[in-house]
């Protein structure tokens, strides 16, 4: 069956990661999400795709190509404007099948969800598929009611207390090509795709849903990379894998499941503790640590004396002396010795982020900075928890950034806060070598 690939979105909630690429090309175990995407569809059965690209789609096209390289078929449309996934499906409807899958280019799940769906298109005779799974918080979903296997009410984000049900839609979706006659009946809206297969059901057409229970998790905030990557290494890297012309010092120390790229180089007193994946060429300098689920892309330095924890990382990234926790860094960022980004609040609550102008709880009390492509700090400058630098920034040396910093932005320190005066305090040899004494008999 073909399958419709939506990658035409801004993504305008994960600024500033996708500011100068596609949302689906961000990176992880050294692959797009988009890749992990069809591997899963691939493994699933399905060959033939057509993905729709908008926001910076050149990157996603010469990235896939025909498909070839991945053993799949693949053909390309443009959504012009970001407005949502009904207009995504509309460029779509010339090479549609009568019956099709739709899957988001960022949505991550199981390839047995595929083969739950199909069996009950085939089998059920239904002309729509959708897949579903209880929720506590229904009013954050759209919302299905089931009765005699049959969907007879779908409600995008329903009120507290008047919701049809607690299942709520997974973003996996067999269709069929008579849903574009329903789209254009619709207006446009944020809900117009939802709303046009609610006007389907109640026409007496026929609607099923399969219940799903396995991973699923969408890209939707920023901090949702981190669930998506802990999937994928957990799937994944089930043991050490340390590719061919590596150098792993003797007295370096790799510990658990670990997957090393060829070319990479990890010097002594060094330790990568995994889970965790070093994309090709990377060097991870002396003294080190690399640990808990860090993803490092291509490239990277890791220079004596960092610590990176629980992070995902751009390609060509180079840090000496920081600590990294907790963070997300797009491509080509440098970081100044001393650099460190805070990951915890005083008051140990959530963190939130600023999102639009709203500021939105992450659902967790450690997180880092969230930084995009070509950014770089000083020395000794602090990121405190949940800041987002945009693309082509600077954090100029002892700063404290504590808001959020915009794009092509710098910066510094006033200098009119120093304060200069006579020096009075005498550094005197006599007592260093007293010290010096009192040291040596130790």
């Amino acid at each position: 069956m073909q399958t419709i690939i939506l990658a035409g979105g801004e993504g305008r909630r994960v600024f500033p990661l996708a500011a100068s690429s596609p949302k689906p090309m961000f990176k992880l175990l050294g692959k797009p999400l988009i890749h992990h995407v069809i591997d899963r569809l691939k493994e699933a059965g399905l060959k033939d795709y057509v993905v729709v690209v908008g926001h910076k789609g050149e990157q996603i096209k010469e990235y896939l190509k025909d498909g070839s390289n991945l053993g799949v078929n693949i053909k390309y449309t443009v959504q012009k404007q970001s407005l949502g996934m009904a207009n995504a499906l509309q460029t779509v409807e010339m090479l549609a099948e009568d019956n099709f899958f739709v899957v988001n280019a960022d949505d991550v799940f199981e390839a047995s969800l595929i083969k739950q769906m199909h069996m009950q298109f085939k089998e059920g005779k239904a002309e729509i598929v959708l897949s579903c799974k209880p929720v506590e918080e229904t009013w954050k979903f759209g919302i299905i009611r089931v009765e005699d296997e049959q969907v007879t009410d779908f409600v995008e984000k329903p009120p507290k207390g008047k919701e049809p049900s607690n299942l709520a839609v997974v973003g996996v979706y067999i269709l069929t090509k008579q849903i574009f006659d329903y789209y254009k009946k619709i207006p446009l809206s944020d809900h117009q795709y939802e709303d046009a297969i609610l006007e389907f059901i109640k026409d007496k057409n026929v609607v099923k849903a399969v219940s799903y229970d396995k991973f699923f998790a969408g890209y939707k905030y920023p901090w949702d990379l981190f669930t998506i990557n802990k999937h994928l290494m957990d799937s994944k890297i089930k043991e050490q894998t340390i590719k061919d012309d590596t150098q792993i010092s003797e007295r370096a120390t790799i510990e658990g499941n670990v997957w090393i790229e060829k070319g990479a180089k990890v010097f002594e007193g060094a330790c990568v503790r995994g889970p965790c994946y070093l994309g090709e060429n990377c060097v991870v300098g002396g003294n080190s640590l690399v640990r808990d689920y860090t993803s490092l892309g291509k490239g990277c330095v890791v220079g004596f004396a960092t610590e990176i924890k629980h992070s995902l990382i751009g390609d060509d990234c180079w840090f000496h002396m920081n600590y990294i926790g907790d963070s997300i860094i797009s491509d080509n960022c440098l970081f100044g010795a001393g650099t460190i980004t805070a990951n915890y609040r005083f008051d140990e609550n959530n963190i939130k982020v600023k999102i639009g102008e709203n500021r939105i709880d992450s659902g967790t009390n450690k997180l880092g900075a969230i930084i995009g492509s070509n950014c770089k700090t000083g020395i000794n400058a602090c990121l405190e928890p949940g800041v987002k630098i945009g693309p082509q920034s600077m954090v100029g040396p002892n700063v404290d950034l504590q808001q959020d910093l915009e794009p092509e932005t710098i910066i510094f320190v006033n200098r009119n806060s120093y304060t200069k005066k006579e020096n009075k305090i005498t550094v005197s040899a006599e007592s260093k070598q007293k010290l010096m004494k009192k040291l040596l008999k130790k």
